[in-house]
């Protein structure tokens, strides 16, 4: 049950990160006129929130198998978050390289 309680916490932590992410991509994208890719952070919000109550309900239930579906979804989301906002962001690393 511990484990399913810091799982919580770290989703409620990358939820909120990428919610934050989300907003200022969006700030950045329209002053760069990128698309609107940072709405896919919001979706992977959701997928982080989703694995969450699977967590919860396979701990509640005993389902062995759904541990699994929930960390391939937690990975799936996470991957797909980095690659947005690399998308975004990629620009500071040019910058940081430069000085």
């Amino acid at each position: 049950m511990a484990i399913v309680q810091i799982l919580t916490l770290f989703d409620i932590q990358s939820i909120t990160i990428m919610i934050v992410f989300a907003f200022l991509s969006k700030k950045l994208g329209e002053a760069l006129k990128i698309p609107p890719f940072y709405k896919i952070l919001y979706a992977t919000a959701l997928c982080i929130a989703t694995a969450s109550v699977i967590d919860i309900v396979s701990s509640s239930y005993h389902i062995p198998t759904l541990p699994l579906v929930s960390m391939a979804l937690r990975f799936i989301a996470s991957a797909g978050a980095f690659f947005i906002t690399l998308r975004y962001w990629k620009w500071l690393f040019s910058e940081f390289l430069r000085k």
